[in-house]
């Protein structure tokens, strides 16, 4: 058994020009297979002569075409920025072309509809389907005037979207305040942040991004401080509002093309949901369970506030404005708690944080990771670490490569996500093409004097993200489409979700712990307050993902042609989640979420956040670092990517249908 890694499939040290190239080959070579596939005689569309030819193609150009479509979030290289969103453009557009070929179709059909299943493996059977479905939901069969309506439709929707997710990603607004309005900002803090001088007076300059804004919102006792700031962040990217409008109206019109009542139930159609119905019922349900405890919440913080307010000698408004949650959940927190997010986060420094995670899931899903020198590691910018990827149960084998890109930087991605770069499958030769994923952060840049330390809720980021990663690097399958993350939308974010319980035990907190200065781990009594803090205002908290999933069903199933997306993000906010957004903002237009892929799917989160809560209470609570139960894990649920639906992975993996018990008690505090 090989013990060197191969080297990575994916150069992420390309230039522009590169990108360009790499683009121009993928689509000569997909234009090519295709033509030829759609030439063949009838006599010659045989499986042999189509679906291999299809089955290479996505194989082999799956990686190349993530890494081209990825430069543009995480490269520090405005033109290859530049060269990226060119070439997610170039390709998006000529995808549409080639899955709305009428002649490519007829000929995949054909062969599809005289193929006899019962000869093919589950995999290639499960591919037939998902192809044949496919076709349908690109309108193949509508007559060719409504074909070419679709796909000038989708074409445009294409172009919003990247438009879109560019300002998003780009967003470059700041705010500025003196050290008088940073109240409550500790110098390790202020001392992160650029300055100017203005008439004399020095001012901090803070940005949109979440390092800068969360502790602000968490910490700064001046509450126009947080006002300003909160209103600001809420209103930024104010013009995508007439992109996300228009990709609303598109939707609908490609849905009513192809039949379907609403964009969200063509969206539902290929989820765990299904349909509208049960989304909206799994929602309000919800909704109307947390109204109540919602407003207990409520009542809690604006108690605080009121005696905070009169410790200070400020008048007390009677109310709970959106930047004042944070603020008074964190005095909630230590108050009635004792959590110390400042004094927490000196226990889990970045790089110590990430090793020892990594050991627990080494030592849960039987895996073994080395880091790669960074003069031997090709990376697309000096912060970014490469860690090799074993197998330590079985055979032994290279399992992938996994990269960390943890800190801020100008146009990176602005929030925290898993990228996965080059999906896993079997070549043609027989042997298997290993995976690479990303894991893309913002987390605090270590200073000369003190390392990156991590807030308790960014320990649960980080292990919820390197979940996604693990997801991928574990999984086996045949074909590039059913590899890691391809599963459900509404399922995807489970087996993640599943691993942030694991922040909130005993024994791994021990374990992932350790001073940053004298290397003593967390103490007994701090990760007793950490657990028992795990549900403090869970339902206001809960309420806020549901008013999300909310309007996000509300938009998209709306037959509103003059949608004001405002006013409906706005009154929603107030009505769901109990706490009215600031004055003016609109912060529906930086929900990058409704452009990105997770429109009519962000109700997932909560809906998988059930299945979540039952695998981990039903296996792993009694003993979270069993390597049994993990074995299992990895097997039944990572290994098997989307070659099976999530429902029969969890009916493996649990030995049951899922139930929402365990969500409604642990996660909600509902018998």
């Amino acid at each position: 058994m090989t013990t060197t890694a191969p080297a990575p499939s994916l150069d992420f040290s390309i230039n522009a020009e590169q990108v360009n190239e790499i683009t121009k080959a993928i689509i000569k070579e997909e234009l090519e297979t295709n033509d030829a596939i759609a030439a063949l005689k009838p006599e010659e569309r045989t499986y042999e002569n189509v679906i291999p030819r299809l089955i290479h193609l996505e194989n082999t150009l799956s990686g190349k075409t993530q890494l081209v479509g990825s430069l543009s979030q995480i490269s520090p290289d405005a033109a290859v920025r530049e060269a990226s969103v060119a070439a997610e453009k170039e390709y998006e557009d000529f995808s549409i072309e080639q899955t709305m070929r009428h002649d490519l179709y007829v000929v995949i059909q054909s062969v599809i509809e005289k193929t006899d299943r019962s000869k093919l493996s589950a995999e290639e059977d499960r591919l037939l389907t998902k192809t044949e479905r496919s076709y349908r939901r690109n309108g193949l069969h509508l007559p060719e005037d409504k074909r070419n309506e679709f796909k000038e439709l989708r074409k445009r929707l294409s172009e919003v979207c990247i438009e879109f997710m560019k300002n998003w990603s780009r967003e470059s607004s700041t705010v500025k305040f003196t050290k008088e309005e940073l109240e409550g900002m500790d110098d390790d803090f202020l001392g992160g942040l650029p300055t100017e001088e203005e008439d004399g007076v020095k001012k901090y300059v803070l940005t949109m991004k979440y390092p800068d804004v969360r502790p602000v919102l968490k910490i700064c006792k001046n509450e126009n401080t947080r006002k300003t700031y909160i209103t600001a962040f809420d209103s930024r990217n104010r013009e995508n509002i007439v992109l996300l409008e228009e990709a609303v109206r598109l939707r609908r019109q490609c849905a009513k093309i192809l039949g379907y009542k609403s964009h969200a139930d063509y969206v539902l159609e290929v989820k765990m949901a299904k349909t509208v119905e049960a989304v909206r019922d799994f929602v309000d349900d919800l909704a109307k369970r947390l109204h109540e405890p919602g407003l207990k919440d409520i009542e809690k913080l604006k108690d605080i506030k009121q005696n905070e307010k009169a410790s200070r000698g400020e008048e007390f408004d009677g109310t709970l404005n959106p930047w004042d949650t944070s603020y008074y959940e964190r005095i909630l927190l230590e108050k009635e708690y004792s959590v110390d997010q400042e004094e927490i986060k000196k226990y889990f420094s970045l790089e110590t944080t990430i090793e020892k995670m990594l050991e627990i899931y080494e030592k849960v899903l039987g895996l073994k990771f080395v880091k790669v020198p960074a003069d031997k590691a090709v990376v697309w910018h000096p912060d970014v670490q490469l860690f090799e990827c074993w197998d330590a149960v079985e055979d032994k084998s290279f399992s992938g490569y996994m990269y960390l890109d943890l800190f801020p930087r100008d146009s990176k991605y602005p929030h925290a996500a898993c990228f996965p770069m080059q999906p896993s499958y079997i070549a043609d030769d027989g042997s298997r093409v290993a995976p690479i994923a990303a894991m893309v952060a913002n987390f605090t840049k270590p200073t000369a004097d003190k390392p990156s330390l991590l807030k308790h809720d960014e320990v649960v980021t980080l292990f919820h993200e390197l979940g996604h990663v693990m997801h991928h690097l574990c999984s086996r399958t045949r074909f590039a489409r059913f590899h890691g993350t391809s599963v459900e939308g509404d399922f995807v974010e489970a087996p993640s979700q599943m691993l942030e319980n694991w922040c909130y035990d005993y024994k791994s907190l021990k374990y992932l712990s350790a001073h940053f200065e004298t290397g003593e781990p967390i103490s007994d009594e701090i990760i007793d307050r950490i657990i028992k803090s795990k549900n403090v205002i869970a339902a206001l908290l809960n309420l806020r993902q549901l008013f999300f999933g909310i309007f996000d069903m509300e938009i998209h199933t709306s037959e509103d042609e003059n949608l004001d997306t405002t006013k409906i993000y706005n009154s929603l906010r107030e009505k769901v989640s109990l706490v009215k957004a600031p004055e003016g903002s609109c912060g529906q237009a930086s929900f990058g979420h409704l452009m990105g892929g997770y429109d009519s799917g962000y109700y997932g989160y909560m809906w998988s956040k059930v299945f979540s809560s039952d695998m981990f209470f039903s296996k792993f609570e009694s003993d979270t670092l069993s390597p049994e139960t993990g074995y299992s894990y990895r097997k039944c649920i990572l290994e098997k990517g989307s070659s099976k639906d999530g429902m029969d992975l969890l009916v493996d993996f649990l030995g049951r249908e899922p139930s929402s018990d365990a969500f409604m008690r642990e996660d909600i505090g509902v018998q």
